[in-house]
Formats: structure tokens, sequence, C-alpha cells
């Protein structure tokens, strides 16, 4: 006949396999031990209320809105390099004046599928890269990006679950002259395809079909400057940045003079309603997922940062509350000081696209939209893997969850359930 000490570590070890088959990604938040037995009791409601009660959900635009920036705006707020961030009468301002530099704002809400229309000219310089991308806290991310030395092209690419086992999404169109002329560039989203494009021209088609993946989760919108042609950055970046920067060139100025967002979706908020990161899994508290392709949803707001406070009281409201949130490819720029995973993996998001261009090092391109660079304190090497922006390790996961928080579901507690029962049992037996 077993030992009690027998039945105990069985006990704990049928656990531990209970709860990495059915549920791994909260394995990591339980220590199981037969020395500690306790803790096969305590841990695992801990990570229960834990996984309940960081579940956020993420302010939703659901209507249409136009901002052209003369003041600051209700719907979009500084995200980094705030002091190179201006607001004129002739719209915004990025400015790129020094070495770390990396003016970019952000939107305080997300779109679930929708419609991006900027008009801008794209700061110049060899090595200086101007980005607009969406990006959720699942790691979907769609991007158009400039490069200050590149006088007849834009580039487009995309990523899915921030998945970046492939570096060949990243696609080039001509444009002319792209830092020297204002242009309308858009992103057109919904869940069948997606689309990139100048001046009213499609300019690249992506099916829902693709086998890279494709993005479908509630995003934010972000733009920004940064300088990918840094000495700190890889030879894979520099290469695909055009060459090194010289800031002796400086300032290195984007100006957008309007951009038009439109939530194809209705709502509150976008709440995750399992880990699948599949857009039929995306709950519109209410309002419809896609219950706005028209456009017309909520009278649309035309606002001019001055104007904006005052229309669509829902998306205003939304945008406050997301203000304080950072969720984050190709790149979103934070300094190597932000070393949040999730900046990692946008990261080598960003570096994807370069990597069409450069080869393997795509890595370094990650700072990119997020990155500064890499920051004076921070070091060259984390600029180029940890600049990007908000996120976790776990939601960087390929199991397309932002997070363990995001759905527990009945298998997880049912996991939880039989650890209490069998530890509680083993511990009766040995005492």
């Amino acid at each position: 006949m077993p030992s009690c000490l027998d039945l105990n570590i069985v006990a704990v070890f049928s656990c531990k396999l209970i709860i990495i088959c059915t549920y791994p990604s909260i394995y990591h938040h339980i220590i199981l031990s037969y020395q500690m037995r306790w803790l096969s009791l305590v841990v695992p409601f801990i990570s229960l209320a834990s996984a309940i009660t960081t579940s956020s959900a993420d302010p939703a635009l659901a209507t249409s809105i136009s901002e052209e920036f003369t003041t600051n705006s209700s719907y979009f707020e500084n995200y980094r390099s705030s002091d190179r961030v201006s607001y004129t009468s002739d719209g915004l301002e990025l400015t790129l004046a020094k070495r770390y530099d990396n003016p970019s704002i952000v939107s305080k809400f997300y779109v679930m599928f929708g419609r991006v229309e900027v008009t801008i000219k794209v700061a110049p310089g060899t090595g200086i890269a101007t980005t607009l991308y969406l990006q959720s806290d699942d790691l979907d991310e769609i991007d158009l990006e400039w490069l200050g030395g590149d006088t007849t092209q834009f580039q487009s690419n995309y990523f899915s679950k921030g998945n970046t086992t492939t570096y060949d999404r990243g696609e080039y169109h001509t444009v002319n002259e792209p830092s020297d002329n204002f242009y309308t560039y858009f992103i057109d989203w919904t869940e069948e395809r997606l689309e990139w494009g100048v001046s009213g021209s499609v300019s690249r088609t992506l099916l829902n079909t693709s086998s890279e993946g494709y993005p479908q989760t509630p995003s934010k919108v972000y733009i920004g400057v940064w300088a990918a042609g840094d000495s700190s950055n890889t030879a894979g970046t520099i290469e695909w940045a055009g060459g090194e920067t010289d800031y002796s060139d400086a300032p290195f100025v984007a100006y957008i003079s309007k951009i038009k967002v439109t939530d194809y979706s209705t709502g509150t908020e976008y709440k995750y309603g399992d880990s699948t990161g599949d857009w039929e899994s995306i709950e519109a508290v209410d309002g419809t997922v896609l219950g706005n392709l028209d456009g017309t949803s909520s009278a649309s707001a035309t606002s001019s940062s001055s104007s904006s406070s005052s229309s669509s009281s829902s998306s205003s409201s939304s945008s406050s509350s997301s203000s304080s949130s950072s969720s984050g490819s190709s790149s979103s720029s934070s300094g190597s000081s932000q070393t949040s995973s999730k900046s990692s993996s946008k990261t080598s998001t960003k570096s994807s696209s370069s990597t069409n261009a450069s080869g393997t090092t795509l890595t370094s391109q990650t700072s990119s939209k997020t990155s500064d660079s890499s920051s004076s304190s921070e070091s060259s090497s984390t600029s180029a893997t940890s600049n990007s922006t908000e996120s976790s390790a776990s939601e960087a996961s390929s199991n397309g969850s932002p997070a363990v928080s995001t759905s527990f579901g009945f298998s997880g507690i049912a996991a939880l359930l039989t650890c209490f029962i069998l530890s509680t049992s083993t511990l009766l037996v040995v005492n």
C-alpha cells in the first residue's frame, strides 16, 4: 500500500498535469510542490481572481470622426516625446529634432474593423521612418510606413497575433515625393479583406484567407516618427531604413493636416469572449460588430481638435476612458525603458516590414513605431527588441488571447476545482 507521502506526490503531480493539459496559460501562476502543499490550494484561487479582475474592455469609437489637430484632440493623446508634438493652425507637426526623439500620438479609442484616412506629408531624411498603424491588445497589426530617403514608395504591412515567424508580409507601392507633397493614404479593414491605398486608389488587397493570418481584433491608431537609421540599431534595420541617420540634418518633421477614422462596429466597448482571437468571439457591448459598415452610426462627428470635445459624446467618453491605456508592432515606440513584452513583439513586427528589404535583421526594426529608436538611457539592443509598446509576454503568445484574463472558461474552473479536491483529500490523508 502506498505511503501518505507517495499519495501526496501523486496528487500534486496530477494537479500539475490537469492544469497543463486543460489550461496551460495559467500554469505559470501556480507553484506546486509537495514541500509546500498549501500553495496547491491557495494559488489557483489567486490566479482565478486575477484572471477575472484583470480582464478589461476596449473603449469603442463606434462612429466616424474627422480630426484636423488645430488644438489638442479629444480623440488622440500624445504618446512619446510630447514636447515634439505640436498642434498648429495647419494641423499636427511631429518633429524629430535630436537623437532619441520619437514624437507620436495614439487614439484613446479602439475600432473593430474600420477605415482610416490620413492626409500627410511625411518626414524627410535618410534613416527617418514615419509610421501609421493599427494595433490590438492581441498584437494584430496593420501598417503604413514611409522612409524619408525613399522618394518613390510607401510600404504596407500586417501581423497577426504577434506572429513574426516569417518576414514576407510587407509590400512597396508607388507614390511621388511623399516628403514634399501631401497625399491622402487609407486603410480599409473588414472581416473579409484589408485594403491599403493612396489618393482613392487601392494599392494592395489582403483576403482573410491569408496563410500568414489576418488581423481581426479591436485596435488603436498610432502615428509617429522615429530614427530607424540610428547607429544603435541592427545592420538589417539600418539597411531597411536606407542608411544611417545624420542628426546634423535635423529637424525632421512630418505634417498631418487631417485624419478621418470610421469604426465599422457600434457599442460602448469591445470585449474578448474567449482566447481564440477570432473576430466572431469579440463582443460589442450595447452594439454590434460590423454594425456600422455604412459609416453612418451615431451622428458622425466632424471635429477639428477644438470642436471634437463636444461631438459624439459616446465616442468622446470612450476615448477619455481609454486615454491612459497603452496597448500597442511593427513597432510603437517607447524607450528601452519600456521593456514590456508587447513592445518586443511589436518590435519584431515592425522589423518584418524592413525585413522584406533587408533580410533577417528585422528584429531591430521593431523599435520602429514604438521605439525612440533607442533611448538615451536605454541600450541599443533594448531599443531594437523591447522598444515597441505595451503588452506582456503572455499577450504575445500565439494562442491569440490578449491575456489569460480575457476568458477563463469552464475548463479552467474544472481544473482548479480538481486541484482543490485532490490536494484537500491528500492533506487529510497525510494529517
